[in-house]
């Protein structure tokens, strides 16, 4: 009889401890806050693919989680190169190019807001499906040209100035988050109440596929990007009292 009680107060006392390493819901608050950051890659389909090249992305985010539900507001910088030299096609009367691209490798700076499900939670993986709205800016210089005539009574064409431009993107997004969990363990709860909370680190994969559109280039250009960014994420819940 003794030694029985002795074995069910060892797993009584084991329990806790099983149950962190479980990451048990019921242990915790259902709401948590979280951030992203990383890199990644964006590949232009579509007519897009026509005027730009596929580049490399940084991103980082904050997140806001609730039981299952994760918002996700994100930043994202890349400079993809351009494949057109004439984005707007001014040309002359003789069909010359008015205009060059100056810079090879505009900016692109985007934001993103997304709001996601987990439908799949199992050991160590969880998968977070996420749809939202992109906005962003591609922004870079333009040569304008003008044709004058050397010493030897060639035509060439010289920079008659430059000008900084830009076009600024709406589209929509949808992505799918597969979270892999590093490890995890408990922290001081930083907002000023005496408890403590849940801390876990994990390896973010999220592929995506967002569409936009250039309605000011000369002809206009549209498609989506697909893409895919590896980040790592650390997420913050309250423990349950």
């Amino acid at each position: 009889m003794k030694r029985t009680i002795l074995i069910l107060l060892m797993m009584l006392a084991l329990t806790p401890a099983a149950l962190w390493g479980q990451q048990d819901e019921s242990l915790y608050q259902g709401w948590g806050l979280g951030f992203q950051v990383g890199a990644g890659g964006l590949l232009p389909t579509g007519s897009l693919s026509d005027d730009l090249k596929g580049c490399v992305l940084f991103t980082g985010g904050l997140n806001a989680e609730y039981d299952r539900l994760r918002l996700k507001a994100d930043v994202a910088y890349g400079q993809p190169s351009f494949k057109n030299e004439n984005l707007y096609a001014v040309y002359d009367d003789e069909g010359r190019n008015r205009q060059l691209n100056a810079t090879a490798n505009p900016t692109l700076f985007g934001v993103g807001l997304q709001l996601g499900c987990t439908v799949w939670r199992q050991d160590r993986v969880q998968v977070t499906p996420a749809v939202g709205l992109t906005a962003g800016r591609l922004s870079w210089d333009i040569n304008h040209i003008k044709y004058e005539k050397d010493d030897e009574g060639v035509e060439r064409p010289l920079i008659d100035n430059v000008t900084g431009n830009h076009e600024n993107i709406f589209g929509w997004i949808v992505s799918v988050d597969v979270d892999i969990k590093l490890h995890g363990k408990l922290v001081d709860f930083p907002f000023g109440e005496d408890r403590q909370g849940h801390y876990t680190s994990s390896l973010r994969i999220s592929p995506f596929v967002s569409h936009a559109k250039f309605n000011h280039f000369s002809p206009q250009v549209s498609g989506c990007c697909l893409g895919v960014t590896v980040s790592y994420a650390g997420l913050l819940r309250a423990i349950r009292y």
